[in-house]
């Protein structure tokens, strides 16, 4: 059987599972760039670079989480669904400032995973 991937440049419609979201009628969706192995190690040789020489534990916690939210804006393409309060939020900088830990962290593993980004992909 062959493995198939995603191109780097491709748009995914993603429907993440956190809080039931994919059983509702009205799912929230995401539509996120797939990170190729190469491209999560290049994230992890920017914070090495940064972090080199620091010693502070807060600041190399600062510098990573810097890293993580420039990986997840620049690989968030678009975000239906989503409310806080009355308002949708659309802006992926919006999404990582106000969502669930949880929901981010899920998101993260699907940009990062062909897998789990197709077992989330919009079905048609």
């Amino acid at each position: 059987m062959a493995i198939i991937s995603f191109d780097q440049d491709a748009v995914v419609d993603y429907i993440p599972s956190y809080g039931a979201n994919r059983d509702s009628e009205d799912p929230c969706t995401v539509s996120l760039r797939f990170i190729p192995y190469a491209r999560v190690q290049y994230y992890s040789r920017i914070i090495a670079a940064r972090t080199k020489g620091v010693i502070e534990a807060e600041k190399v916690q600062e510098i990573t989480q810097s890293v993580q939210r420039r990986q997840f804006v620049e690989s968030v393409s678009r975000v239906s669904g989503y409310f806080v309060g009355a308002k949708e939020v659309t802006d992926p900088n919006e999404l990582y400032d106000t969502a669930d830990t949880e929901l981010i962290v899920e998101l993260i593993r699907a940009m990062e995973n062909a897998q789990r980004l197709t077992e989330g992909q919009r079905k048609n």
